[in-house]
Order: structure tokens, then sequence, then C-alpha cells
């Protein structure tokens, strides 16, 4: 077993949590009882979406290994979260407030596996003056659908502190948005590797579409991804295998909806 599978196992130990895995030359199986985790040990592997079409009544999830080593922290948070292990509060108990950009900036670099990103509407929960979890809204523009035009904004992050489950915290900050701006249509994307969408769902998001996966290329050192496109024009896909390079498939997303109007 290499150590990230040695990890990922010790880390369900560490939390008491049963569970079997299945060792196969690429994949590590891990199933709880809420989850069944694919830890991808391989970046080039074409068994991602393979895997994904498999019949099974608990949410699966993937864990790429240079993720989780550039992130562990975060990947296991949000594992934690999955598995109900982390600490909970509720939004009852917590208030709505705007926030500044770089207040987003410096709690999405701590606390989001993806890149940090701005908004032109930003807000936070808070308890006893502590940032427990942070939404970031865009600029409104106008989409059509079925012959009728809406205002329409992206909910681009939606991110809670590490360790850390605000119960109903993303209910609360888009109904807090929705209240103030008045949007007519909010959009979202979630990554279809850790969820379904079933949060959004339940407050009145539905499915607009399934986006194509991505393709990414993770340098030998520093386990950083760079897209395709960003890549020198001048390198083959031989070459930069040859100096180590690995390809990454990854799910796409889901992108879900909500009409207002």
């Amino acid at each position: 077993m290499s150590s990230f599978e040695e990890r990922i196992v010790q880390l369900f130990k560490n939390h008491n949590i049963d569970f079997n895995f299945i060792q196969a030359e690429s994949l590590l199986v891990t199933e709880s009882t809420n989850i069944k985790m694919i830890a991808l040990t391989k970046a080039d592997q074409n068994s991602v979406s393979e895997t994904k079409s498999i019949s099974t009544a608990k949410p699966i999830i993937f864990v790429h290994e240079d993720q989780y080593i550039s992130n562990r922290m975060i990947v296991e948070s949000r594992l934690m979260s999955l598995l109900g292990k982390n600490q909970r509060v509720y939004a009852r108990e917590t208030t709505v407030s705007v926030i500044t950009v770089k207040e987003l900036e410096e709690f999405l670099s701590v606390n989001h596996l993806n890149v940090v990103t701005k908004g032109k509407f930003c807000y936070g929960l808070f308890k006893n003056n502590k940032l427990l979890a942070v939404a970031a809204f865009g600029r409104s523009c106008p989409i059509q659908h079925k012959g009728i035009t809406y205002r329409s904004h992206e909910l681009i992050r939606f991110c809670s502190l590490l360790n850390l489950t605000v119960v109903g915290g993303l209910s609360k900050l888009i109904h807090y948005f929705e209240t103030i701006v008045k949007p007519e249509h909010i959009m979202t994307y979630v990554d279809r590797e850790w969820s379904e969408g079933k949060s959004y769902k339940k407050i009145g998001f539905e499915v607009a579409e399934i986006t194509a996966g991505k393709e990414f290329w993770l340098e030998p050192v520093g386990n950083k991804r760079f897209y395709t496109k960003d890549l020198p024009k001048n390198r083959t896909r031989i070459q930069l295998e040859k100096k180590g390079w690995r390809l990454i498939h990854n799910l796409g997303n889901i992108k879900l909806a909500k009409f207002l109007k």
C-alpha cells in the first residue's frame, strides 16, 4: 500500500469510522456507512467516469492524490463533513454581514480547495464575531430562458471554516442575498467529484446542465495543475510524459439554477 493509501486508511481509523477497502492497481475504494470514497492513486486513468456510473445508494467521492498532498487539511475537512464528523453549528445561531473582497480571499485561501476568487456581493456568517462561512455572488447579467429575460447572478463560492459544518448556512446566505439584491435567477456549479448538488436542490435549485470533464497536466515537482491550453505550445504529450508530467481528467461540474421570477 502506498503512503497516500496508508494516510487515507489512517484517517478513517483516527475518527473511529468503520470501513472496508478494495485495493486495485490505481484505485483505493474506501466504503463507510455514509460514502464510498475513490482514492485516485494514479493521475492518468480512465476509470473515473466509469466508476461514477456504478449504481450505489451512497454518494461517490473522488480524492486525487495530488490534491490530497497539496491541500490535505481541506480535503480531510470535506471528507469529515460528509461523514458527519465535523463540529456542527446551526445557522440560526449566526448572523449575516457583508464582508470585504480581501476578507473573502483570505478565508478562501485557507478553507477552499479551488482557486481563490473575487465576488461582487460578498457575505459572511458570524458567531461571536468569528467568521464561520462565506458566500460570493457575481454581478448581474441577462439570460434568456423559454423566451423570458432574467437578471441572473452566479453563486461563485460557498465555503465553511475548516472542520466545521454550518447546518443551514448555505440556505441562510442565499436567502439573505435574495432579500437584499432581489435577483431573478441564480446559478452555480458544484464539483461532480464531491457533490450531487443535494443541498442546492433542497432550497429550490434544479439541474440545468452537466458539464464535460476538464483535462489537466500535473507537473512533476510541486503538484501544480495546468490546463492544457496554458502549457507551452511546442510541448507534445510524449515530451511531457518523458519529463514526468501526468495527465488528469476530472468529472466536470453540475450546473444548477434557481428561478425567482
